[in-house]
């Protein structure tokens, strides 16, 4: 079946992470999925297992009005205004279903207007020699897929310097000081307006237009009020740590946050800006992950390295996993 062209009709942020959900639970076998194009106005979108606290310039945020969202998917935090055009593709699963080949008409669209594109690191596309203007994420449902990004048009690169608080590991053996360095807009090297962007992309596409079902509309509308722009969801309870490690790999960061009682590990938590293989049941494997540790020596690390030995840890972690490193990082920790 052919794709369904939607709008959501809303510049809301909670309101637009809502309606993918809600999306999302509508799909089918016999659905042939939809394609969105929609603009929040400024807020900042952080991944399913960030920590908010430590991604983001909460008091930022606050003095100068901007939404804080929280997303279902993996990976970094983003910055969104009008100046950036945002897409997402929810279908049903399909075998051999890729993210590259659902990208193809972006990056051909791109092309045929003079842009050099294509897809760089873990989740990003890029002007070639220039700079990412698109990051990305996605997760799988079983029966389902969604796939989301970012279009940088003409995003005002001073406020999302200001908001975003980034790593400097994740940038260190890139040559670039900050992520106002290695981010691009497209409008200084495809001089049309966002407007003609838009109606570009709609069109290469070829999806057929359609209203969103009311239904649809009023649980996104629901899923809004009750969670999208709830601080329990968006922020949550900070996790606290009286062991707090970190590293990046090639998979993403990894931080776990350790409290600890009486010599042993009480609680643990995993956040980080890593990508997930599918969505629940990774969800789950991060979490066990973490359960894992709890009630093992707080001074022993190399029995937290033994407990992750009986994991998969591809199967928490998309992306190039070392096991043998990951483990190994554990181990190491207090050495």
């Amino acid at each position: 079946m052919k794709m369904l062209y939607h709008e959501t009709g809303s510049t809301w942020a909670p309101y637009n992470l809502a309606m993918e959900e809600a999306l999302t639970e509508t799909v089918r076998p016999d659905y042939g999925g939809c394609f969105l194009l929609w603009q929040n106005s400024p807020a900042v979108i952080i991944g399913r297992h960030q920590n908010a606290v430590g991604e983001v310039n909460l008091p930022e945020l606050a003095r100068r009005g901007i939404t804080l969202v929280r997303r279902m998917t993996g990976g970094g935090a983003v910055y969104h205004d009008l100046g950036n055009l945002n897409f997402s593709f929810i279908l049903p699963q399909e075998e051999g279903l890729e993210m590259r080949r659902l990208l193809q008409p972006i990056m051909d669209y791109l092309a045929k207007r003079g842009l050099q594109v294509g897809m760089e690191g873990r989740n990003d596309l890029s002007i070639t020699g220039v700079g990412k203007f698109s990051g990305l994420a996605s997760r799988r449902l079983p029966g389902k897929y969604q796939l989301h990004g970012t279009i940088m048009h003409e995003v005002d690169l001073g406020v999302l310097e200001h908001v975003l608080l980034v790593d400097p590991e994740k940038y260190k053996n890139k040559g670039v000081a900050s992520v106002k360095a290695r981010v691009a807009n497209l409008r200084p090297f495809l001089p049309i307006d966002l407007a003609e962007l838009w109606a570009g992309l709609k069109a290469a596409y070829g999806a057929e237009a359609a209203a969103i079902p009311e239904k649809t509309r009023q649980r996104a509308q629901r899923l809004a009020e009750d969670k999208y722009s709830q601080d329990s969801w968006n922020i949550g309870q900070g996790p606290r740590a009286d062991i707090f490690l970190k590293k990046r790999f090639p998979f993403g960061s990894l931080e776990l946050h350790l409290e600890t009682s009486r010599n042993k590990i009480s609680a643990a938590k995993i956040t980080g800006d890593f990508l997930t293989p599918s969505n629940t049941d990774d969800q789950i494997a991060v979490e066990e992950l973490a359960e894992a540790l709890v009630s093992l020596p707080a001074d022993d690390a190399e029995s937290w390295g033994r407990a992750w030995a009986r994991f998969e840890l591809a199967r928490a972690f998309h992306g190039q996993v070392d096991e043998a490193e990951v483990r190994g990082w554990l181990a190491a920790a207090l050495a």
